[in-house]
């Protein structure tokens, strides 16, 4: 039996009905992921817009710390660009590049004149004339609220000094011997920043310099190791390195200087070697009578001994005696002078 013309015209309309709707459910499906794909690439390039402006961005680190220059930028970054335990109160120090990478608090560099010079190979690289020695000035050492954390001994226990800060046989010396053990802990005397940490065979050995903000430095040689780095900074009291016997020494001891626009004075007249009961005072007057040796040793005249020379002949060489010579060397007439020798003569 045929189909009636009808029939076949209900079913054709059916076919024509669903085959449009797969079409149209397939026509959909392509428009929603043509737009949800629209979406992600947006987002993406959002994403990298980010992270482009945040490489473009300098970066100033300080002791792996996030220095303030940073803060306001990352304030305004998503996670995970925002440093979780941000403090928006914190108050950041100026900061100054000492080497590449590292900064320091501007004050261990700013705060003398002197201080602008930043080197780690030279005791006194300052280039000022002894002549400003005769002026007098005031350091305030510390604050006095800070007393008890704000300044330390070298040793913490009552030291011996076993040679004077000045004149010697042969040369001046510029800060005080104290006897100690190999391995005894040598401390930083007040809060700073390492400047030198090296070795010299044929002076200091083992030796460390600290720049205090105080606008004193101080120095620590003859260790049997150094402990800290150039550019670290230090507590006042904390271990710098270890006594020792290094460099031009000839037993254990700590040979330790302050001084103040790159000339040492005498220690004593700030540190209570032997007793430890004085106090270092919170402000201190630095005068020229602290000076007057290391003054008095500028006007001296100095030779060094050539083969040939003779106590008589160089007494003739300078206008002076045979006597003064002994007297300002520690000699007699009998001593033999060996060639390479430096002695005073005037």
């Amino acid at each position: 039996m045929r189909p009636k013309i009808s029939q076949v015209l209900f079913l054709a309309t059916i076919g024509l009905f669903l085959s449009s709707a797969s079409f149209g459910q397939g026509f959909i499906k392509k428009l929603f992921k043509k737009k949800e794909k629209a979406e992600i690439q947006t987002a993406t390039i959002e994403k990298e817009t980010v992270v482009e402006e945040i490489a473009s961005t300098p970066f100033l680190l300080s002791n792996g710390e996030i220095d303030c220059a940073e803060t306001q930028l990352l304030e305004q970054l998503p996670t995970p660009y925002q440093r979780e335990n941000l403090n928006e109160k914190e108050t950041c120090p100026e900061l100054i590049e000492i080497q590449a990478g590292k900064f320091v608090d501007a004050t261990y560099i700013n705060g003398f004149d002197y201080y602008k010079a930043w080197d780690n190979y030279n005791v006194n690289p300052y280039n000022i004339s002894h002549k400003v020695l005769s002026d007098s000035v005031r350091l305030h050492l510390y604050d006095s609220a800070d007393a008890a954390t704000a300044w330390a001994y070298p040793l913490d226990k009552p030291m011996r000094v076993t040679s004077k800060y000045g004149f010697r046989r042969w040369r001046f010396h510029h800060g005080v011997d104290v006897k100690v053990a190999i391995g005894d802990s040598i401390r930083s005397m007040f809060d700073g920043v390492v400047r030198i940490a090296k070795y010299n065979r044929r002076g200091y050995g083992y030796y460390v310099m600290v720049r205090h903000k105080n606008g004193l430095e101080s120095l620590y040689g003859h260790m049997s190791r150094y402990i800290v780095k150039p550019g670290q900074e230090v507590k006042a009291g904390e271990v710098i390195g270890l006594g020792g016997n290094t460099g031009r020494s000839t037993g254990p001891h700590l040979h330790f200087e302050i001084r103040y626009q790159g000339y040492g004075f005498n220690p004593s007249d700030m540190v209570d070697f032997a007793e430890h009961k004085i106090e270092i005072p919170s402000d201190f007057d630095l005068t020229a009578k602290n000076y007057e040796l290391l003054i008095e040793s500028k006007k001296s005249v100095y030779h060094r001994i050539r083969p040939g020379d003779s106590l008589w002949k160089i007494s003739r060489k300078y206008g002076t005696s045979i006597t003064k010579i002994c007297r300002l060397n520690g000699m007699s007439k009998r001593t033999t002078l060996r060639v390479g020798r430096t002695i005073r003569v005037r």
